[in-house]
């Protein structure tokens, strides 16, 4: 039996990380559950201070995404990792075995949970159709041993996509139904929330842009 390892990574997340937790623990389907607390500023450190059965990593500084899942994995035992987000609500033992039940069946390598949102449609089109922008993954803990993520910050999905891509991994979405999570303006207010937001899809189309320089220099030399 593979063992699997949870990595949740949480900047200033105290509204939903202790339910998050709770949620992969009653699953009883984890060996360890990782959580990065990312230099949070908020209560995130004391509640995560204080839980027991977890495995705690403390950062000082925040890092971003990219480097507390990066961090996470250092301390991961599992053969197949699990990211689930801070910030969910709504997600349980159901949606946790269905992002995990194509890679124990050997159905996929790699499988990304899609949130249908039904006010923010928007979001899940762009999951569905787009890049694989959802931090609700699973994976072969091999495939990810030599990603170049620790400085992706929220870039790491599509660091993740173009790194399982170069691997050939076969990958595959899945939908949760009832799964939702805060939205950056509900967890900071509408000004701080949007310039959270805003540096968010700075840093994600940075990484989208070292993707395709990185295609491009594929063709440059297949050119040759």
């Amino acid at each position: 039996m593979e063992r699997i390892s949870c990595i949740i990574p949480a900047y200033n997340e105290e509204l939903t990380i202790k339910q998050v937790i709770n949620s992969a623990k009653e699953s009883d389907i984890f060996h360890e559950i990782i959580v990065v607390n990312d230099g949070s500023i908020d209560g995130t450190y004391e509640i995560l201070r204080n839980e027991k059965g977890i495995i705690f990593v403390d950062l000082e500084h925040n890092v971003g995404k990219g480097g507390a899942v990066w961090h996470g994995l250092q301390h991961a035992t599992g053969d197949i990792i699990v990211m689930l987000d801070a910030d969910l609500v709504g997600i349980e033992k159901p949606h946790i075995e269905k992002l995990l039940m194509p890679i124990i069946e050997k159905q996929s390598d790699v499988c990304i949970g899609i949130i249908a949102h039904k006010k923010r449609w928007w979001m899940t089109f762009i999951q569905v159709t787009g890049s694989n922008l959802s931090g609700q993954q699973a994976f072969w803990k091999y495939l990810i041993e030599d990603a170049n993520i620790k400085n992706s910050r929220f870039g790491v999905e599509i660091a993740l996509k173009n790194h399982f891509k170069k691997k050939g991994a076969k990958s595959m979405k899945v939908f949760l139904p009832g799964v939702g999570h805060l939205m950056k303006e509900q967890k900071m207010g509408i000004e701080k929330g949007l310039k959270h937001r805003g540096k968010m899809y700075k840093e994600v189309g940075k990484e989208i842009g070292v993707g395709i320089k990185r295609k491009l220099k594929m063709k440059e030399k297949e050119s040759i």
